[in-house]
């Protein structure tokens, strides 16, 4: 109904207005680009980024692809009100979650902990029961040193597995990390604030003492998990196709499809997919081709950004390609982070375009994304728009971390199965740790405060 009524209004306005209605496609105006990519290999250094110019034309194209009239069509991202559990995820708070599960059903889990199957479960959330959960384990090296340790397996609670529509405060789905990636525990966190600080796509975060049975598994951070409620409160929709990319998910051409899982979306013929390969293949560089005809190009800036500012190297720019979700949204895939929780590697890594870095090489050739749209000057320019706006707010980022490590460290400490000392945890926000979270925010703001003034 609210649909309808904006459609109403919508095509009412147009009419008094005296407009024709067609489609809108949105986009950057300049097409200009850098041939001299052509020239960039497999060699390049940390230290030795290709620098470009600036371009301030950063605008909106208003070409319609027809002159036929069309209806209008009504945007998937109407701002909706905020479901309970947002704010109950980002208040600063270490909850509890109490897992009860059938004895048989866990120790299927244990004997068989790979297998991403789900298994019933009761959970009690701060003390308010949801009956019939779905239960499974979640990550891979988190995963396997749960299994080598045989404690604090990180999880996956799918509110909706077995009774339909069933939430918790309008969550339906939540990872359980165990630290295994990170024994800040931090990471997500900043990962994921750092796509709220700049507007970009973010899961919510929060943190658990998670019971089984009982016993006290150990600390873990909560995250929002890609699935129907992430997806409406982002876009007003669940419906489209979401995939998740595999390890391998490059977008390079003849890669196998197979690299993507498609979560959501009952049109399975990846042809979205398929089309977003072939135009970056055939853009010519420093050209746009068809490129925003199939992709939403702001979100993948963003990414860029985020991934760079904070120098996390497990996402498509990553060895593996992979760490992150497109959701078909008005047309136009739209790129999604995911799995936040990987160490940054230095606070002066360059930042003059988001390199890939492969066994410790640095390069722009395997990754279609990076070399195609960081050879357009507005693409370029608003991507180093986004790192400026980033390193800006980096100052307050360092607050919150060292405020919510206040928060968890008796919690960490108290947990018994963790898979780092106490000394580890505590070292990882002390000054001197240069690479522990503290010190990398402190040497990356002033690092890149000085480093983007040579970019301008």
């Amino acid at each position: 109904m609210r649909k309808l009524k904006l459609a109403l209004i919508c095509l009412t306005a147009m009419i008094f207005a005296g407009c024709t209605v067609t489609d809108r496609t949105d986009g950057y105006s300049s097409d200009s680009g850098h041939s001299d990519l052509e020239s960039i290999g497999s060699d390049i250094s940390s230290s030795e980024y290709q620098t470009y110019p600036e371009d301030n034309s950063f605008s909106s194209d208003n070409s319609s692809e027809s002159s036929e009239q069309k209806a209008p069509e009504i945007p998937e991202t109407i701002e909706n009100i905020e479901p309970e559990y947002v704010a109950w995820m980002r208040e600063e708070k270490v909850h509890e979650i109490r897992i009860e599960i059938d004895d048989k059903e866990w120790q299927a889990i244990r004997t068989h902990p790979y297998s991403g199957d789900y298994h019933p479960a009761d959970v009690y959330i701060d003390g308010e029961l949801v009956e019939n959960i779905g239960l499974r384990t979640r990550g891979h090296a988190s995963l396997y040193m749960a299994v080598e340790a045989g404690t604090r397996y990180p999880f996956k609670i799918k509110f909706d597995k077995y009774v339909n529509g069933q939430n918790f405060l309008g969550l339906d789905e939540l990872a359980l990390n165990n630290g295994g990636d990170d024994y800040s525990f931090m990471r997500d966190l900043i990962g994921y604030e750092a796509f709220e600080l700049i507007g970009g796509y973010s899961s919510c975060v929060t943190f658990f003492n998670v019971y089984l049975n009982g016993e006290l598994k150990g600390f873990y951070v909560g995250v929002e998990a890609i699935d129907t409620s992430y997806l409406e409160r982002h876009f007003n929709s669940h419906k489209h196709n979401l995939y998740e990319g595999e390890s391998g998910a490059s977008l390079e051409k003849g890669m196998p499809l197979s690299n993507f899982t498609q979560k959501k979306g009952s049109d399975t013929s990846m042809e979205d997919i398929k089309r977003l390969i072939g135009a970056l293949d055939e853009t010519p560089l420093g050209e746009k081709g068809e490129i925003e005809k199939y992709l939403d190009v702001d979100s993948v800036l963003k990414m860029f950004a985020v991934n760079a500012v904070i120098d996390n190297r497990d996402g498509y720019c990553g060895l593996f390609a992979h760490n992150y979700y497109f959701y078909s949204s008005g047309g136009k895939l739209v790129m999604l982070p995911w799995d936040m929780n990987a160490p940054s590697v230095s606070a002066y890594t360059d930042i003059a375009a988001p390199a890939v870095n492969v066994y410790n090489e640095l390069t722009w050739d395997i990754r279609p994304l990076v070399k195609k749209l960081m050879a357009v000057d507005e693409y370029y320019t608003a991507y180093l728009d986004y790192c400026r706006q980033l390193t800006e707010e980096l100052p307050g980022l360092k607050d919150k971390v060292l405020r919510v490590y206040e928060m968890i460290r008796p919690h960490v400490e108290n947990d018994r199965n963790k898979f780092c000392s106490t000394d580890t945890f505590n070292y990882q926000y002390s000054e001197i740790n240069p690479s522990g979270v503290v010190t990398f925010l402190t040497h990356r703001y002033s690092y890149l405060a000085k480093r983007l003034k040579q970019l301008e």
